[in-house]
């Protein structure tokens, strides 16, 4: 039984890291964001554009998550994954200037320039 348990963890923590990992596919870095992105003049279009990548990297961290739990037979891994989805649009929104955030400052607080 806790070789079930440990497996389903393991699967969790592996559906986490791929979740993770699709939103790297899809998004710039929050380096690239804080230094580069925001640069210049069409601030708005590029947050629009940055923004435009969480649907289909949240799908497939969902999508994969799903999976992982109807194979594992457990919820385990869909958490995970939404979890992970969660924090890495609360990390993205908070390269942002926090005037432009989706939760305004209930995101990490702006703290200067990195």
């Amino acid at each position: 039984m806790a070789d079930v348990k440990s497996q389903v963890l393991a699967l969790s923590l592996l559906s986490a890291g791929e979740a993770a990992h699709a939103f790297s596919a899809w998004l710039p870095s929050y380096f690239t964001i804080k230094t580069f992105a925001l640069d210049g003049e069409n601030t708005a279009e590029k947050i629009a554009k940055l923004r435009s990548g969480y649907w289909p990297a949240l799908a497939f961290g969902l999508g994969l998550g799903a999976v992982i739990s109807v194979l594992a037979h457990s919820r385990l891994p869909l958490f995970f994954s939404a979890a992970t989805g969660a924090a890495m649009i609360t990390l993205y929104e908070a390269a942002l200037p926090a005037d432009q955030r989706l939760l305004g400052t209930l995101a990490l607080p702006e703290r200067g320039r990195y």
